[in-house]
């Protein structure tokens, strides 16, 4: 399982990396491979293309490492380029049936998994895979702001910048999701 860094910790890598340091970039790698795949999967269900997406934004970095910015929050500029990649090239290849509506229609699933939540009793798994099917309920720009916020734990203003918009969008698009998910027949997720 990959340690996240501190956002301080990614700053200075940041800035080797940038500098050209090698390590510094495979650390940089190493330390968001797993996040950044698992997100990837929200938007493709082809692990494979999610992988050569990671690869591909990964050589891009060390390719223009000496002509990017230095950052505030490595890890959402990291979310947001991979988000960006898989649009385009999903909308280039067309390998996916509604690239050509990815804006507003995209594939985003929720799924609880082993590496955020270790469920150990039975009624506790059922409960989370009926809450994941309220989720998937939400429209998917609601599930993406949920993921983002609580499952990766980023901030506002890293979601503002993945997302590509405002800080108000970002409030009202949260408030509307939990709202949502609060209007939900609870019935359905107790045991």
């Amino acid at each position: 399982m990959e340690k996240l860094l501190s956002p301080t910790a990614d700053h200075e890598l940041w800035k080797e990396f940038k500098a050209g340091n090698k390590q510094s970039y495979e650390t940089l790698m190493k330390a968001h491979y797993r996040s950044l795949f698992t997100y990837g999967l929200k938007f493709s269900k082809d692990g494979e293309f999610v992988k050569d997406c990671i690869q591909d934004l990964f050589l891009e970095l060390w390719k223009n490492r000496e002509t990017i910015g230095n950052l505030s929050y490595v890890r959402s500029y990291l979310f947001k380029c991979l988000r960006n990649k898989i649009w385009r090239v999903l909308h280039q290849q067309r390998w996916h049936h509604q690239a050509e509506q990815l804006e507003d229609d995209y594939y985003f699933d929720v799924e609880f998994s082993i590496e955020h939540h270790l469920i150990r009793e039975e009624t506790l798994r059922d409960t989370a895979t009926k809450f994941a099917d309220l989720l998937n309920q939400l429209p998917k720009r609601q599930k993406e702001i949920i993921y983002l916020r609580f499952y990766q734990n980023l901030e506002i203003d890293e979601i503002v910048q993945i997302m590509e918009i405002n800080s108000q969008s970002a409030y009202n698009l949260l408030h509307k999701a939990i709202s949502s998910l609060r209007e939900m027949p609870l019935a359905h997720i107790r045991p």
